[in-house]
């Protein structure tokens, strides 16, 4: 009997890392995310501009940040 408490006392401390690794894999993983989706405060006025007139289409990302800092 002693083997299987054994056993599962280091089952379970095994499982108690792996969640709190887990738990320190999301938590950094959410911190990640909110730095790459950060829109600089004066594209989100001319983003709100565009949104409010017609649709638009650009050919690449540089016609984009043309039109986004002097069309607007």
């Amino acid at each position: 009997m002693t083997t299987e408490t054994v056993n599962l006392q280091e089952l379970q401390q095994s499982v108690h890392l792996i969640l709190e690794k887990v738990m320190k894999l999301e938590q950094n993983i959410e911190e990640i995310n909110d730095d790459l989706h950060q829109v600089r405060p004066e594209y989100l006025h001319k983003l709100n501009q565009i949104k409010k007139g017609k649709s638009l289409q650009f050919k690449d990302k540089s016609t984009f940040l043309h039109f986004l800092h002097h069309e607007l």
